[in-house]
């Protein structure tokens, strides 16, 4: 790589993030219990008036619930697909059970989560990340490094 290519801005990226998320719809979430792992497509939902990365989904029951439970450590994967003819992809980074709240009726916060998602829900889970990685080749247009790391 080459050695001139920086890390961007904060602010910039943060923009740049919000951005990419605010495009996308869906996201696979990746949960692990007893070394076998589970990639899950899920349509997930941010809070449009805050300055936050937060994200919500609506998880039905089944194994990602339960790894979840079993191993509070997640993965989550965004991508642009190919065939838009760019190169981009989000990971996603959040453990501990404080970064991974689940919610249902009743609960501090659910209604105001409920707003947020499409569609009614029994239970909600919201993602408090700790590190955004984006991956953009338009980057190095700008003299910015391919991939850029936000932790948070």
């Amino acid at each position: 790589m080459n050695q001139n290519l920086q890390r961007m801005p904060e602010e910039e990226l943060k923009k740049e993030i919000r951005d990419f998320l605010e495009k996308r719809k869906v996201l696979v979430l990746c949960t692990c219990s007893n070394n076998i792992p589970r990639a899950t497509p899920m349509d997930f939902y941010m809070d449009k008036n805050s300055e936050d990365f937060n994200l919500y989904v609506g998880p039905a029951p089944g194994r990602k619930l339960k790894n979840m439970e079993e191993n509070p450590k997640i993965s989550i994967g965004i991508y642009t697909p190919m065939d838009t003819g760019k190169i981009q992809g989000m990971q996603i980074t959040a453990s501990g059970r404080e970064r991974l709240i689940f919610m249902k009726e009743g609960d501090e916060g659910f209604k105001e989560a409920q707003k947020i998602v499409r569609g009614r829900r029994k239970l909600l889970l919201k993602i408090y990340p700790e590190k955004i990685e984006l991956l953009d080749y338009d980057f190095i247009k700008k003299g910015y490094s391919r991939l850029q790391i936000l932790e948070l």
